[in-house]
């Protein structure tokens, strides 16, 4: 009897220890693991590591004005520009600290918009489509034109230095796009599409001082031996976003035209280009003729506005409009 009651109490020991983890404190495995009541208030989600923010944007790959693909592998700290308008534009990107070599032109101020800046004068480098000099200045980047002749460019390139080459232009928008693809080269665009939306804002402002026009006046722009702007030039944009029509409109292109034919357009104004001297059109007997002429709105503009093929474009349709329209910005 008593071995039957030891057995038997040997069975309940172990019944109940078999059932301990039903009543008691549950396996490691589980413990660690949140039980969830229906009523119970979830637990938030995990929050996400946010990604980096300072990811490099290099490589950067551009099309140039010869439709070549540039690519740029780190961002550029020495650059060298050999045309006005990628000096304009990139002592606002860049400014002196990377800029290290820019045009003689940059500091002539009947042509520069750039040429009283004093950040100018700490650009220590003034050089020209000298390939041994821009070699010498070791640049990680150089901003050649269309117009540089190719073996120049073909030398700088055979050195290992990245050359982007800028293309014509013939319109303000493509001017304000060369201006966000530089910016992406250079590794600036933040800086670029704010210089972009300053030219936009200036480009509104001048639209709204004009207002809705129904009688536009004819311009023309002259330069000397008789160059004139046609359609599709930079000269014809300018002269329409003024409010103005292209007196020389039915023209391709720049065209080389008689004083018989300036006397055929007769314009409402004459926009002169600086190098036109008195004696070639205000004093040209030829010309004694003209309306504008007689009505003295035959004048010179600021030459820096007009040639410009930079962001600093759109100082020209402003003084354009303000000619054709001086009433509006008073």
């Amino acid at each position: 009897m008593k071995k039957t009651m030891v057995i038997f109490n040997l069975l309940a020991l172990i019944v109940l220890a078999g059932c301990g983890s039903v009543a008691g404190t549950p396996p490691p495995s589980e413990a660690v693991m949140p039980t969830l009541l229906p009523s119970a208030t979830p637990l938030p989600a995990p929050t996400p590591t946010p990604a980096p923010t300072d990811i490099p944007a290099f490589p950067v790959t551009v099309k140039d004005g010869l439709d070549n693909d540039v690519t740029v592998s780190a961002k550029p700290v020495k650059i060298v520009s050999l045309t006005l308008g990628t000096d304009e534009i990139m002592l606002d990107l860049v400014g002196p600290e990377r800029l290290i070599g820019v045009t003689y032109n940059a500091s002539d101020a009947t042509q520069s918009n750039i040429a009283a800046r004093p950040e100018l004068a700490q650009i220590k480098n003034t050089v020209d489509a000298t390939p041994e000099q821009v070699i010498a200045l070791e640049p990680d980047l150089v901003f050649a034109a269309v117009w540089t002749k190719p073996e120049v460019i073909d030398q700088i390139k055979q050195a290992g230095i990245t050359v982007f080459v800028v293309g014509n232009f013939t319109s303000i928008p493509a001017m304000r796009e060369n201006v966000l693809t530089i910016g992406k080269l250079v590794g600036e665009p933040d800086k670029a599409a704010a210089m972009a939306a300053e030219m936009d804002a200036k480009l509104a402002e001048i639209a709204g001082k004009i207002g809705a026009r129904t009688v536009k006046p004819s311009v023309l722009y002259y330069n000397p031996a008789g160059w004139v702007a046609g359609k599709a030039t930079t000269p014809d944009d300018i002269i329409k976003q003024a409010g103005g029509v292209n007196a020389a409109a039915e023209l391709d292109d720049w065209q080389q035209i008689s004083p018989e034919k300036v006397i055929e357009l007769n314009p409402d104004f004459v926009i002169l280009s600086a190098f036109v001297t008195e004696d070639e059109f205000l004093k040209n007997p030829a010309f004694a003729g003209l309306d504008a002429v007689k009505d003295g709105t035959a004048v010179a503009i600021t030459d820096a506005h007009m040639s410009a093929t930079s962001q600093y474009i759109v100082l020209a349709v402003e003084d354009v409009a303000k000619l054709l329209y001086p009433d509006a910005f008073k």
